[in-house]
């Protein structure tokens, strides 16, 4: 009960609708009762001598059985419509739970959980939570409801015979829950681990595809996956097979109670035929009614434990990660950048306790383009990460303008992997703008010089489309349009983190050249491996192992930095 508070802690905006559900469920046994009830009156009044009364009360019984169950099947699909729009709200509220904490958090406290995990909580642990655990809770409960109204009408109409079949019943759905659940518990933990595994395979296949083909490794690659994928589905048939095994156990057991209910009745009233055909008829219906009652009980019971390890790894996710402590903020407000940055003495340390970055010190000027280069690994995009407010130092301070850097800078980021959306060309370079300025548009994608190539390529210019199936934009292209996102919001500060890694020499070489007249009237922060993209930089910050080495010009930094003449003269830029 304690795993159910705490889901209902976080996840209870909907608790609520429960108790209406309950009542629900209470009236649909409730009218199942009556329709079995009903049945001994009707055949004691069938086998009465028959007059004109006793055939009006046979009409009105039987009249009356078939409106109770009518009535019944309509509060059925109302308990339906309620119960499928409870479930789905949970599913909801989960999956906006995380996806807010996942988008509205500290980007530190989300790094260290890959897409892969993040993917597994939204497209697997809310959905089989959902479906497989809440659903048939709430499934037990109205089964459980007509199974202790239709039991105890039968324990009052004959307590001595009931009783054995109550017990009976009781120990059976024990048993079987005592044997499947271990083995249930087992499968559902071995299916969520492959699921992860299946879905990094997935991903490193599809994603890589090109290379594979290149290499001729399709059928290395693909083996992988298709044994992962042969044990997950093996898995999944082996859940199925038990989940479908019940109602054959079932369809045997309500036999032989409806035997043992039989004949001690047919003992007990041997001597009253009216009575005993009567009890005859009221046993048959408890038990026709009773068979898929107890069929649905177990299903339900065995999926519920099957998916108990994904109810509770979600909860202890919600807890571990204090999802409801994460309030939806607003766009802030971002303060002008006027004259420098300066970095004093940072350190950073990740929850691991491994150092990245020592004793960082750094002024950058505004209006000054800054490369940062160094083998991989040092601490460049840490130390990017850090300017650009995603991480907070562990020591040190950083202060913009003379004041402590606990506000929001103006900056445009330009990544090494970046994407576009299938939208038009002014949505990607608005890019989550409401009300898009055309004009805005126009002018940012003539700086990134990409605007005349849209002109001459796309009669709808600006609105059109051409990102469906990745098509239409060569990289470079892309690396444009980039350019022109991150410039929409009039930024004071450009950040490229390795954004040139993937380009040809001549497309580098043109984005260079935008980078010349961008730096006139922006201060410009470029991570580089390719160190020609950084060559016109002002000054060059050569990192390693996690410290600043030295800050110089490129041709400064060539004459008396050996490992910085080795990267240069490996990149063949010095002919």
């Amino acid at each position: 009960m304690g795993l159910i508070k705490k889901f209902l802690f976080y996840f209870g905006e909907n608790k609520r609708s429960i108790p209406k559900y309950v009542v629900l469920s209470i009236i649909a046994g409730i009218f199942e009762l009556l329709g079995v009830a009903l049945i001994y009156p009707l055949i004691l009044y069938i086998l009465s001598d028959t007059d004109s009364n006793r055939k009006f009360f046979v009409i009105l019984i039987a009249t009356s059985i078939v409106l109770i169950f009518l009535f019944k099947n309509f509060i059925m699909i109302y308990y339906a419509y309620v119960q499928t729009k409870l479930v789905k709200q949970f599913e909801l509220e989960m999956n906006l739970k995380f996806m807010k904490y996942f988008v509205f958090t500290d980007y530190s406290s989300t790094a260290n959980i890959s897409l892969h995990e993040k993917l597994q909580i939204l497209n697997f642990l809310i959905p089989n939570t959902v479906n497989n655990f809440i659903f048939r809770i709430l499934n037990l409960i109205v089964n459980i409801c007509v199974f202790i109204l239709l039991t105890g009408f039968i324990l009052l109409k004959f307590p001595k015979p009931s009783v054995v079949a109550i017990v009976f019943a009781c120990l059976f759905i024990i048993i079987q829950y005592k044997f499947f659940k271990p083995v249930l518990t087992k499968i559902s933990n071995r299916i969520r681990d492959l699921s992860l595994i299946l879905n990094k395979n997935s991903n490193a296949l599809l994603l890589n595809l090109k290379g594979i083909k290149i290499a001729s490794k399709e059928s290395f690659f693909f083996k992988n996956y298709e044994l992962v994928a042969e044990s997950a589905y093996g898995q999944s048939a082996k859940s199925a097979f038990i989940n479908s095994v019940p109602p054959y156990i079932v369809e045997p057991f309500i036999i032989i109670m409806l035997f043992v209910l039989i004949a001690v009745i047919t003992f007990q009233n041997f001597y009253e035929v009216d009575k005993l055909l009567a009890s005859y008829a009221l046993i048959a219906a408890s038990m026709f009614r009773l068979a898929p009652v107890v069929s649905r009980i177990q299903v339900n019971i065995n999926g519920a434990a099957s998916a108990f390890p994904y109810f509770k790894e979600l909860t202890e996710r919600a807890e571990k990660l204090q999802i409801l402590s994460i309030n939806e903020h607003q766009k802030t407000q971002a303060k002008p950048f006027e004259n420098s940055i300066d970095i004093n003495n940072i350190t950073f340390e990740y929850e691991n306790g491994k150092t990245i970055l020592n004793n960082i010190n750094l002024k950058i000027n505004k209006n000054e383009f800054i490369g940062i280069s160094g083998l991989s690994g040092v601490g460049k995009t840490t130390l990017v990460d850090i300017i650009s407010g995603l991480y907070k130092p562990t020591t040190g301070n950083i202060t913009v303008d003379g004041n402590d850097y606990d506000f929001k800078l103006n900056i445009g980021y330009i990544p090494q992997e970046y994407y576009v959306t299938n939208a038009s060309i002014r949505e990607n370079v608005a890019f989550g703008e409401k009300n898009i300025d055309d004009n805005r548009v126009i002018e940012v994608l003539k700086m990134a010089q990409l605007y005349d190539f849209i002109i001459n390529n796309f009669p709808a210019g600006i609105y059109a489309n051409p990102f469906i199936d990745n098509t239409g934009f060569s990289q470079g292209q892309k690396q444009r349009l980039m350019i022109a996102r991150a410039l929409y919001s009039s930024p004071d500060i450009l950040i490229l983190d390795e954004a040139t890694s993937s380009l040809d020499l001549q497309t580098e070489d043109e984005i260079c050249n935008v980078l010349k007249d961008l730096k006139q009237t922006h201060t410009i922060i470029a991570v580089a491996h390719r160190l020609s993209t950084i060559k016109s930089a002002d000054r060059i910050v050569f990192m390693k192992n996690g410290t600043i080495e030295c800050v110089d010009t490129f041709n400064n930094l060539y004459n008396t930095n050996g490992e910085f003449k080795k990267m240069v003269d490996l990149s063949y830029l010095n002919n």
